[in-house]
């Protein structure tokens, strides 16, 4: 186990997780933020997708070692009112309830 700092959503999160924990795990898990999605976890469908300092990543297969002091953002990150345009087409094409395999 280990003490991570991380920056998501523009605030300070820690975590006491092992180094090759997948960030989607540490997202779901341990902070409750659920929604990125679990699809194929082997990085290929998208469902995990986050920005990582304004670059799309995968985290399922991102270890949470690879990514403290990095900018992340969730889907939750992109407007706390859930009126962003990605948001708004989550919901009008029901990604939250299929688990993200469409996106």
């Amino acid at each position: 186990m280990a003490t991570f700092n991380l920056n998501i959503n523009g605030k300070s999160q820690q975590v006491d997780v092992d180094p090759s924990t997948p960030l989607l795990w540490v997202l779901r898990d341990h902070l409750q933020m659920v929604g990125t999605k679990y699809g194929c976890g082997i990085a290929q469908c998208g469902a995990c997708t986050i920005h990582l300092d304004g670059v799309a990543m995968r985290s399922c297969s991102l270890p949470i070692s690879a990514v403290e002091d990095k900018a992340i953002t969730t889907i939750e990150g992109l407007s706390e009112k859930g009126d962003h345009p990605v948001q708004q087409a989550w919901l009008e094409h029901d990604v939250p309830q299929c688990g993200g395999w469409c996106t």
